[in-house]
């Protein structure tokens, strides 16, 4: 790891700290209420639509009740905060503040820059998802266990890669822009568009296949929860996630810079 990675680490470790942690706090309480609350919510009787965006509306279980509490809505907001508040701060936020210029002063390349900040926003992501893992095996054994280590994996995987694919959206917007409220506003705009789309579009048979388009259907349509990693999923936030780094790397290339 080379120093400019190290740099941002030092520099962007407290968000995601403080997600991880919070992440951990939330899933334990939830895990500790679901004994004692499992048979008084059951199956919400609820529009189709909205049981899609509460991960099924399911708290008989221990399974439905994680889904609902924290893989459907909880889960995914920490950590496309964490992704997109880091990754739209690393370089147009370097660059909003006048401090990018002096960076690129010391001998780096741009590339290099760039990888390196994207290499510590993975870092970051990689630390929330396992600390995620860990609230969640705690949680789990707190509410009584049922759920396979595996499958808990399999989930922060998918919030992981969720987040990176999310995370470098707002990278590429940046690099090419130089503007922190278009990579954050950006980002966030199609992480609430995708999450919408995706529990909504199925309902309307003309628009469903627009379901596709959305991140989140590939972070949670296979219920990793339940069935473990759905790899191919996996593999198609991945490839977005490298393609957006390519146009992160592109763009942060051909443009003047402001500082």
């Amino acid at each position: 790891m080379n120093a400019t990675a190290r740099m941002e680490l030092r520099l962007r470790y407290r968000t995601a700290a403080s997600a991880g942690v919070g992440l951990v706090i939330v899933i334990m309480i939830v895990g500790a209420l679901y004994p004692s609350l499992k048979d008084t919510f059951g199956k919400l009787n609820v529009p189709q639509g909205v049981a899609n965006l509460l991960g099924g509306a399911d708290y008989s279980t221990l399974t439905g009740w994680l889904q609902s509490e924290i893989i459907a809505t909880y889960g995914p907001l920490v950590f496309c905060a964490v992704a997109i508040a880091t990754a739209s701060s690393t370089t147009a936020g370097d660059e909003d503040d006048r401090v990018l210029a002096i960076l690129l002063a010391h001998p780096v390349a741009r590339t290099q820059l760039l990888l390196a900040k994207t290499l510590a926003l993975t870092i970051l992501i990689v630390a929330v998802s396992i600390a995620t893992w860990i609230g969640l095996i705690i949680g789990v054994a707190i509410a009584g266990g049922g759920i396979s280590s595996a499958h808990l994996a399999a989930q922060s995987l998918h919030l992981g890669l969720l987040g990176l694919a999310l995370g470098t959206l707002a990278l590429a917007l940046g690099a090419s822009t130089g503007r922190k409220p278009i990579a954050a506003g950006g980002a966030a705009g199609v992480a609430i568009l995708g999450f919408l789309l995706n529990g909504l579009a199925p309902l309307i048979g003309a628009v469903s296949w627009t379901q596709y388009l959305s991140p989140f259907y590939y972070y949670a349509s296979g219920r990793p929860l339940t069935n473990g990693a759905q790899w191919q999923h996996l593999a198609v936030l991945a490839a977005a996630s490298f393609a957006l780094i390519g146009v992160a790397v592109a763009g942060f290339r051909r443009r003047d810079l402001r500082g």
